[in-house]
Formats: structure tokens, sequence, C-alpha cells
């Protein structure tokens, strides 16, 4: 992708080397220089295109819009092709009424190819038609009918109608456990924060910044492949677009050294004359970035997401705070650090830069000085006609500026005016040093994704975050468990310190899991966790997979990870596996299996298989056929999916029910369509898929053993699949 800088951007997405050299040549750097007037004399638009998003003067909507309205006026106004004249073809569809709406049809010939009579070569060198036509038609005769020009518009598409209410009467038994970790209620306050000793949070000593910096470089490449990995929406995991080694490494460096965050902020990498002081500062490092990968950059997000529902909608306040918090009421409490906090502007707009990117998410979170509605994922559209509340009762985004962002999501006017405090524009004021003095946090809390430096500010703010919020925090002695961890030597083993660290950080099942799992990624990433040999020096049993359990039912040797693929990791002391062939079921079985008639039984006794972990892979042959008579279906609610009968879920999760639909249980009307008592599920109902919607939906590949390991990465074996 080497010089390709050049894509759209702004309201229009202005792109190309041509535009943006016009951009410079009228508006920006350039006309400064040669001394023309310029609207945005810092802003060279060759050298910093994205500045038309990432720019001081991009908040507030100014320079998205401004860039729009120059093309406009620039290529559009100007159009005087064949006898084809864009004012006065505009002039004639104004004095004629507002009738003939070919007129936006031949500007958007113009806009997308270059042509007012499509289809044509226009830009390209082949006969094209634009793109999006109708639906810019649409929308001009909206916009003509939101301004009252006149009343013979069509009207914009009715919002889907809300779903119908919950059942008064609550089912008798709940969704079934889904086996995943113990879940840890995330704390409702942060933990009291008591300082620790001044020579922890200090600067480092040079050796121990120098030593650092050599095992990161060494390690530079295992640190990307297993711990900066984000989950595309096709379910497999690609390395992350915002989350790069060479922004982690800029930000520690300005967090261990030169300027510094604050003689009391600086992130820990080790005392510098420990004899274990390297594996302390690395220890360190591994939990924070395991910890940012729950937070940010396994969704690879930087502002953060809206994820709540109400009634099935996504609130557009839910920028206001999620998780039952208020951002812009998180004043700081601490008699140490008040008044720290941001002054809330009720007028500040601003706008964020990154999203979800699963099917139908809500586009980037904003503030503005109004009431909002909410977002329609069905539709794709923001509908605003009403006032929608999120959570919390706000129907405004009235200073709700303060949502998540970067590694570690920092959020609240206490976390942003901390920011400030010690990094940005406040420190310079009071004539301390500062990283960005440039920077006013307060004012631009968004410049953390959008600034030209956002690589490293996504980084240096959760660096922050951390030093703040867990390297401060004695209430679970976090060093002297650290140091404990590492002085024994276990690290395979020893789940003191994740422990710890995850009671400290809190997080539902799946949160706990991925940040213990990438704990140990990152311990592999730095040659803690090893490939062990026995005293002959042969290798031991080392198999290839994305769990142990994995390993041994995919049986494909390995010396070291580098071995393996995708998310594979090389595991020691594995036994393979060797399924049965074939597994057949039948009523004497389903009774064994399935426990009382109210579906609420899932334990599995078949042959002389080891027991396993409820969160382990488990051949699907035997799981489909409990999950046959789990009596759980997908649907909007429980009454939808007991009318309906919808798709099963097997595993009681939602993951296996379609966008927008839940897993419920205690559906006892739907269990007889279901019952194929002495059918032979291993061969013919078990295929690969993301979940089991996505596999009943391909029916492409079979696993007919019913493990995980015959599917492709990314994927798992599901079962109860008619093809």
């Amino acid at each position: 992708v080497e010089g390709c800088c050049w894509w759209g951007r702004g309201v229009i997405q202005t792109r190309g080397t041509c535009n943006y050299g016009k951009l410079n040549y009228y508006l920006g750097k350039r006309a400064y220089l040669e001394g023309r007037p310029s609207l945005y004399p810092t802003i060279d638009f060759c050298e910093f295109p994205q500045g038309v998003c990432s720019s001081d003067q991009t908040y507030g909507g100014e320079l998205q819009w401004m860039v729009g309205l120059f093309e406009w006026a620039d290529r559009i106004q100007t159009y005087d092709v064949d006898g084809w004249n864009y004012i006065e073809e505009l002039q004639k569809f104004t004095d004629g009424g507002y009738k003939d709406f070919s007129f936006v049809d031949h500007v958007s010939g113009i806009l997308n190819i270059g042509c007012h009579d499509p289809p044509c070569m226009g830009f390209s060198n082949k006969v094209v038609r634009p793109h999006n036509q109708r639906e810019r038609n649409d929308a001009f005769q909206r916009i003509l009918n939101e301004m009252q020009l006149a009343r013979n518009f069509r009207p914009p598409p009715k919002p889907t109608p809300m779903p119908s209410p919950y059942p008064t009467v609550t089912p008798t038994v709940g969704v079934p456990t889904t086996g995943e970790p113990t879940m840890l209620n995330p704390p409702t306050e942060l933990p009291t924060i008591t300082a620790q000793p001044s020579a922890l949070q200090g600067r480092p000593p040079e050796n121990a910044v120098i030593a650092i910096e050599d095992r990161l470089y060494d390690n530079a490449d295992r640190f990307a492949d297993l711990l900066l990995l984000s989950e595309h929406p096709s379910g497999e995991l690609w390395p992350s677009y915002l989350y790069t080694f060479k922004g982690f490494q800029a930000a520690l460096m300005k967090m261990i050294s030169g300027v510094g965050p604050g003689e009391k902020n600086f992130f820990y990498i080790g005392d510098g004359y420990s004899p274990n002081s390297l594996e302390y500062g690395l220890v360190n490092i591994a939990a924070f970035v395991a910890h940012g990968v729950t937070q940010a950059i396994y969704e690879d997000s930087c502002d953060e997401n809206s994820k709540e529902m109400v009634e099935f909608r996504y609130p557009i306040s839910n920028s206001c705070g999620q998780s039952g918090k208020n951002y812009q009421d998180d004043v700081c409490t601490d008699e140490r650090e008040a008044g720290m906090e941001c002054e809330v502007d009720p007028e500040m707009e601003i706008y964020g830069a990154t999203h979800a990117r699963w099917t139908g998410a809500p586009p980037p979170m904003y503030c503005a000085d109004r009431k909002v509605g909410y977002w329609d994922h069905v539709t794709g559209l923001e509908e605003h006609d009403i006032p929608f509340k999120n959570k919390r009762g706000r129907l405004d985004i009235k200073g709700c500026c303060w949502w998540g962002r970067g590694v570690l999501q920092v959020r609240g006017v206490c976390g942003y005016g901390k920011l400030n405090y010690w990094l940005g524009a406040k420190a310079k004021a009071d004539d301390r040093p500062a990283i960005y003095p440039d920077i006013d946090f307060c004012k631009n809390p968004g410049a953390i994704c959008s600034d030209q430096r956002s690589a490293e500010l996504r980084w240096v703010t959760g660096m922050f975050h951390w030093v703040q919020t867990v390297q401060r925090n004695r209430e679970y002695d976090y060093f002297p468990t650290l140091k404990r961890f590492v002085d024994g030597g276990d690290y395979k083993n020893d789940l003191t310190f994740i422990d710890m660290l995850n009671t400290m950080l809190g997080g539902g099942g799946d949160e706990v899991a991925r940040r213990t799992q990438f704990f140990h990624n990152a311990l592999r990433a730095f040659n803690f966790i090893k490939v062990e040999t026995n005293s002959t020096g042969t290798p031991t049993l080392t198999h290839c997979g994305t769990s142990y359990l994995d390993a041994s039912y995919q049986c494909k040797p390995c010396e070291t990870n580098m071995d393996c693929t995708g998310r594979e990791l090389c595991y020691a002391d594995v036994v393979c596996y060797v399924p049965e062939p074939e597994i057949t079921i039948d009523d004497n079985d389903v009774a064994s299996t399935t426990g009382d008639s109210s579906g609420n039984g899932t334990d599995v006794a078949v042959g002389n298989e080891p027991t396993e972990p409820a969160n382990e892979d488990v051949p699907m042959a035997m799981s489909a056929a409990v999950g046959i008579f789990t009596t759980t279906y997908c649907g909007k609610s429980w009454v939808d999916a007991t009318e309906n009968c919808g798709s099963p879920c097997p595993s009681g999760s939602d993951i296996e029910c379609a966008p927008g639909q839940y897993c419920f249980g205690d559906i006892t009307t739907c269990s007889s369509t279901n019952d194929i008592a002495g059918t032979n599920v291993a061969a013919t109902t078990n295929y690969c898929g993301i979940d089991w919607s996505d596999a009943h939906s391909k029916c492409s590949t079979t696993c007919p053993g019913g493990t995980n390991a015959e599917c492709p990465p990314g994927h798992m074996c599901f079962g109860d699949i008619q093809c």
C-alpha cells in the first residue's frame, strides 16, 4: 500500500492526488507559502491528507464539509459539457416547480463518473453507471421535503416496528449454562487508589530502558503475531489495523524516558538492579497488553463502540454513557486530584472516528447540543422523529463527549482531566513538562483517535490510565504479586497473578477468558513459556492447536510456535485423541444424557471419554445430541422464540443466533419437531461455521468426527444441521 494515501475523505469523499493538490493550492499550506489567502495555512493536504478527518479543524464538522463544498464548487458547479450546464439545469428544475427529478440523476453521473448522461466512460476506461443513484435521488427528495420547498416527494422509509412486549411471566427455567468461566462482575467504582512507593512510579534508570528496548526489538514479530490481533467480521483473527507494534514502541518510550508523564506516572519496566528486573517489566507489559486486547484491540476500535440496546434499538445517547454510567458525572473523588476533571461544555461537538464492524453496527458516537433518537440496525438509518432514551434515561447528547477512547478506553471527565493535567495543555500552562503541550484533552478529547499522532496516542493514554488505576493500586497488592509470580518462575502453571488481575479488572466470562489467553500469549511472545524438551534432547509430544484440547484433536506436530498457522500455538505434552468413528444415540441414550424432561440436564457420558471442562472443545457429535433436547431456540424475545421455533442454539449462547436475536431456554413447544432419536448425528448433521447459523446457511465443510479440529481456522463444528 505504498503511496496509497489518497482515498476518499469528507462529506462527498474527496479523493485522488489532483483533488488533494487543489485543496492544498487554494485552501492549505501551499496557498499560505505562496502569499495567497489561505483558510488552513497550517495544513499541508499533500503531506497530511488525513487532516481532513484528523485535524483540530475537523471538530464541529467544519473541515469535512469544507473539502466537499470546495470540490462541489470546483467540479460540479462549473460543469458545462455538450450543452448541459449545471447552473442552468438547476434553475430549470427550480423554476419548473421541483418536478423533474432526472436533474439529480444527471448530477449523480457528474459526481460519480464525470459525465451527465450515464452510462459513459467518464473517469474509467470502460462504460459504467453511477452507484447509489436511486438512494441519492431519494435522499435529495427527502431533504427538499424537510426544507418544506414542496410536498410532492416520496416519504422516507418507515422505521422497523417496535418489538412486542416481553412476556409478563418469566420462564420457569432460565437459559442453560454455557460453560463459560465463572462470571466476575465489574466493580461499580474504580478501586480505592493508594499511592505506591515512589521507586515503582519514578523515572526508570537508563539501563532498564535499554534492556526493555532491546528485548522488545528482538521479539517484535512474535509480539505482533500473538497479541495485536483483531476479530474480522468473517470471524477470523487478522492483524490489527489501529494497534501496531510501531505505535506501541513509540508510546512506551514516551512513558519511560524523555519528557515523561510526570515523575510519579512512569510506566513500570523494572527497577534496573534486581536480578529479575527485566522480567518484572515484561510481565507488566504482558498484563497491560492482555487487558488492552479485551478493551479495544480485539474489536480494533479506538472510539467506544455503541453496544447497549433499548427495545432492540441502539440509542444515539449511548455516547453519554453505557454500563450504568453517565460519563460527564464521573468527577475526580480523590482529594489529591480535586479539580482535575474537565469542565463540561454543553455546546461542544465531536464526532468519533471508529465504530464496530458487525453487520448493522451503529455509526461512531458523537456529541452535540440537541436531542436524539436511535440507530435502526435493520434499515441502517438514524431515526430522530421521536427522542429515544438510553438506559440511563438520556434523550440528548449535550456535553456527552467523554466516551471511551484508546487501548484502555479512557472515559469520563476525570480521566480526560488527568490526561490534560499530566500530559497535555494544562501541564504546559502550569509550567510543567508535557508530552503533548499542544493538545488540550478537555477541549479536544477526540485527539486520541484522530490526531496525526493517534497511532501512539491510543497507546500512551492507555499506559497512563494503567499507571493510575493498576500500578498505583495497593488494594490487590499488584507489584508484590507480580514479583512473586516472576520469582517463582512457573509461568505456564502459576495462575495467582492473572487471577488477581482478573479480580481487580473484572469483566464477564468471555473477557476474563480472553484476558487470560492473551496474557499467556504475551508470555510466549517474550519466550517465558517455551516448548519443553526431555532429558535426552528429543522434543516431547508437541502439537499445534488453538488450545491444548484442540491440539490433542489435531495431532499436527510442531517444534515451535512458528510451525503453526493462524491462531494456533505449539503446545507441549499433548496426548493425541482419536474420536470414535461414529456415535449413534437411541432413546435410552437420550434419556440418560438429557436429565429431566425440562431440558435442564447437560451431563454427557458416552463410551470411555475423559471428562473435560465445560468450556473446552467437546466432540460435536455428542454435544449436538444434547443440544437437540435442551429446548433452547433463537428469537427476538422469549415469546418470539416460542411461537416461531426458529434456529436452535444448542450451546445456549447468543453467538449461535442471527443478529438482533438471542438464545432463550425452556421452550418445550418446539421440542417435538426436533426429535431425531435413533438418528446417526456423527456423519450427517455436523458442519463447520463461525456460529450455528453460519454453518446452517452454508452447509459447506463437514466435520463428521464432531471436532473443531476438522474445521478451517476461526470456524467451529456444529451439530443438528439438516442441509
